[in-house]
């Protein structure tokens, strides 16, 4: 049975089927974010897929690296009978597969191992298409994503999550949330990612909300 449903720590009952923790076969492809749109994800068109995308490494040993992301090209591990949840291995980076489980309409994004709570914002939702990955001197630890709200209401609202990449034994967690209005959003998730997520305690610590993210 899958996990419960965590919106911002609030749990509700909703069983989810089974998932395979097997990392996907299919080969990371990395996309090159455009100068003005160099996040997870946003409103404006994606860029070509450029296999070489990495940022300069700054001072403190931090990069980002980005890849493509399409739902429907990862592959189906789990499904209830009536299709109301699905769970999907996807490619990631570096051997790091990405997790994301489909529940009453709404997203959940697990990186490195497969995780067992579903954490999502509480609005209908679909994931952007573009993940960014936190490195530190190289290694990654967070994905940086992004949700948008697709209720009829939402006015075009998107979310930005930042995960903890997960180890065997140990599974990631979500770290923060951002309202995508909030100022200079981008660099504020890899902020809080350069500052919390390696060290971040999954079930001890609270994850970071910033404006409308919930």
């Amino acid at each position: 049975m899958r996990r419960p449903f965590v919106w911002l720590w609030l749990a509700a009952a909703l069983p989810l089927a089974g998932c395979s923790q097997e990392a996907p076969e299919r080969e990371p492809v990395e996309a090159q974010p455009s100068p003005d749109a160099q996040d997870a994800g946003t409103s404006a068109a994606e860029p070509t897929p450029d296999p070489a995308a990495e940022e300069p490494v700054d001072a403190g040993g931090y990069s980002s690296a980005y890849t493509a992301f399409d739902l429907e090209a990862c592959r189906v591990t789990g499904e209830s009978s009536e299709g109301a949840s699905v769970d999907y291995a996807c490619s990631g980076r570096a051997g790091v597969p990405i997790f994301v489980h489909l529940g009453d309409g709404r997203l959940d994004i697990d990186a490195g191992v497969d995780g067992e709570e579903f954490t999502t914002i509480g609005a209908f939702n679909e994931l952007g298409e573009r993940l960014e990955w936190r490195m530190k001197d190289g290694s990654p630890f967070a994905v940086i994503f992004r949700y948008r709200d697709v209720a009829p209401q939402s006015d075009g609202r998107t979310v930005i999550g930042v995960e903890k990449i997960g180890q065997a034994g140990k599974p990631g967690c979500r770290v923060a949330q951002i309202a995508g209005e909030t100022p200079d959003a981008n660099r504020v998730a890899r902020e809080i990612a350069d500052t919390r997520a390696r060290d971040f305690r999954c079930g001890i610590d609270e994850m970071r909300v910033v404006g409308n993210a919930r």
